[in-house]
């Protein structure tokens, strides 16, 4: 701080850009008096009586710093910086509604409302932002909450609906809970899982399958952490969340039709494991270009490419290849029925 003597007219004066003799008529003057009588109460709190001095009448009063720190407001700038900041973060998550759901905001800022002065969560701001997929998905809102019981290593129970090709079973899980993971606009819990009989379970659990709010289990069962790099080496050579039966990691060619779908998957890979095999251009067989990729191959994989149509053909290896041709005929099957 300057450590000059100062009024509230030269304070007003360097507020309002413009000189201002007498503050007590202006139109700030109630909230500068406030302020100031604040700002003064703070310094004294942190440096000690004596840290200011003031001289002069309530009228003509000046006072100036005269503390043994520098800058004795440092930590209410840096409050004030945040505040500004987390202000701007909660616009930028209302304008992007869709984006972000309202109920992840509320979940996290419960406890800043009314320190950010915000009083109505619900209103959304004008949207300039927008993902792709529905954001509006079922337990959705149970994301912060799987979050937390991840940071916190918290047991949960989860019933949870299973799905096979003839039954709807609900199923009582006991989960150690690791990782959350989206894929193609939906939301996976991954864990060390325990189903009603006691056996350990499939790996992943979609949460809009998810019956109720998941429980916390506060006693007689162990958190079960992950190996270190679990995940990171789980999710290495997968498109997607599953590993299938007895999977192998195979390096699959895809030959790609036209130079749109070349560069399409060029710029957006299927997997990060894909590189260049044959630049794409014109050769004695066709037009073509070629890639590789080091993956599973789930039904993740398989969909990835079959929603490229046409343009995307598996070269190679051979089981790989007869594998999309059965579905390939499967789907041509279904046309051929009249209807």
């Amino acid at each position: 701080m300057s450590r000059e003597w100062v009024t509230l007219a030269e304070i007003m004066s360097d507020c309002l850009r413009k000189p201002c003799e007498n503050p007590s008529k202006g139109e700030y003057y109630g909230e500068l008096k406030k302020a100031s009588g604040k700002i003064k109460q703070l310094i004294t709190e942190k440096v000690g009586e004596g840290s200011i001095e003031v001289e002069g009448n309530n009228r003509n009063q000046r006072f100036r710093y005269k503390g043994n720190i520098d800058d004795p407001l440092s930590d209410l700038y840096n409050y004030g910086r945040v505040i500004r900041d987390l202000k701007t973060y909660w616009q930028f998550c209302q304008d992007s509604a869709g984006f972000f759901p309202i109920t992840w905001l509320d979940y996290f800022f419960k406890d800043s409302l009314d320190l950010l002065e915000i009083k109505d969560t619900q209103n959304r701001g004008q949207q300039i932002l927008e993902a792709s997929e529905d954001r509006n998905l079922t337990n959705i809102e149970l994301l912060p909450f799987l979050y937390e019981a991840i940071k916190r290593k918290q047991v949960l129970a989860i019933y949870y609906i299973h799905y096979t090709d003839s039954i709807k079973e609900e199923l009582s899980l006991i989960v150690s809970p690791h990782y959350l993971k989206e894929f193609n606009g939906r939301w996976y819990l991954l864990g060390h899982t325990i189903n009603h009989e006691g056996k350990v379970w499939r790996h992943h659990i979609a949460l809009d399958r998810i019956v109720a709010r998941p429980r916390e289990i506060s006693s007689g069962v162990t958190y079960v952490e992950p190996q270190a790099h679990y995940y990171e080496n789980y999710f290495k050579n997968m498109v997607g969340v599953t590993h299938p039966d007895n999977a192998e990691v195979v390096n699959v060619h895809i030959r790609a039709h036209n130079h749109y779908m070349f560069m399409l998957t060029e710029t957006k890979k299927i997997h990060l494991s894909q590189k260049v095999e044959i630049p794409f251009g014109k050769y004695t067989d066709g037009t073509y270009g070629e890639f590789s990729v080091q993956v599973e191959v789930n039904d993740e994989f398989v969909g990835r490419i079959l929603q490229m149509g046409a343009g995307l053909e598996i070269v190679s290896p051979q089981n790989v290849r007869e594998k999309f041709k059965r579905r390939v005929d499967a789907l041509a099957d279904l046309y051929k029925k009249q209807k």
